[in-house]
């Protein structure tokens, strides 16, 4: 049996879930939560351009998924639902987003950030 230390532990925790994209022939520089469950995958992307830094959007993706891993163990009973509804929210950003909104700052993309 392989023993980790609790500083092992605590970073496999804050990590889980999270996936870093860097690549630099892309658009994309940032963070993805991908959650899967009864079948449904939740999947959300966090731009470093959009939150202002790495750190801020690694901040941002760990507060999103810890919001939604809280809500899953208050949806026990009711799992598919939670995770339908946490997936057409996800969708409607998207569809915000789509349109010119910036869904997390209530701005447009050409409004400057406060």
């Amino acid at each position: 049996m392989r023993v980790c230390s609790i500083h092992t532990l605590h970073t496999l925790m804050k990590s889980k879930n999270l996936t870093r994209y860097t690549y630099e022939n892309t658009d994309f520089q940032g963070w993805r939560v991908s959650i899967q469950r009864c079948g449904r995958i939740i999947t959300r992307y966090f731009s470093d351009l959009q939150y202002g830094s790495e750190e801020e959007s690694k901040a941002a993706a760990i507060e999103y998924r810890d919001r939604v891993f809280a809500n899953m163990s208050q949806h026990r009973n009711d799992l598919p639902e939670y995770m339908d509804l946490e997936l057409e929210h996800v969708q409607q950003l998207l569809r915000e987003k789509g349109a010119g909104l910036n869904p997390h700052r209530g701005q447009s993309r050409g409004a400057s950030r406060a």
